[in-house]
């Protein structure tokens, strides 16, 4: 309806709002490499596409009231768990992209888009998160044989 260009420019305008959100509370967030935490961020987008933040829950609810609510928050709870990497499949080595998940930023610093024209983040994009987690899992498997 606005076409990609406007797209492209809302979705990385709430990748920046949920970046700023974070670096507002980084002092008074737990910092623990052995935990991490969810949010859940409520966004309304404007006639304008302009993108203006209701909440942040910091422990959003992962009950499902319909069976496609249950297969989207099963998919998140498994990206998460692999974005975790509790079994150690990345060897410290965040990949920039885990199922749904995109890495934004890396020890501090913002994670610049692939290539110029590409969007910034898969955010609100069609993504067949099994696939690319087949896609990432094989890529794992090839850097731990070459090393």
């Amino acid at each position: 309806m606005h076409g990609i260009e406007a797209t492209n420019k809302l979705f990385a305008s709430i990748q920046s709002l949920i970046i700023n959100t974070l670096r507002a509370v980084t002092n008074v967030m737990i910092n623990d490499k052995h935990c991490y935490e969810m949010y859940g961020y409520d966004v309304m987008i404007d006639d304008n596409l302009k993108p203006w933040l209701i909440e942040v829950n910091a422990s959003p609810s992962m009950s499902a009231d319909t069976p496609t609510d249950r297969e989207l928050k099963l998919g998140l709870l498994d990206d998460v768990m692999t974005a975790v990497d509790v079994e150690g499949r990345f060897q410290g080595k965040a990949p920039r992209r885990v199922g749904g998940f995109d890495l934004i930023v890396d020890n501090g610093s913002i994670v610049p888009p692939q290539n110029a024209f590409s969007c910034p983040t898969m955010l609100g994009c069609l993504n067949d998160r099994v696939k690319a987690l087949k896609k990432m899992d094989k890529k794992v498997a090839g850097q731990k044989q070459a090393a």
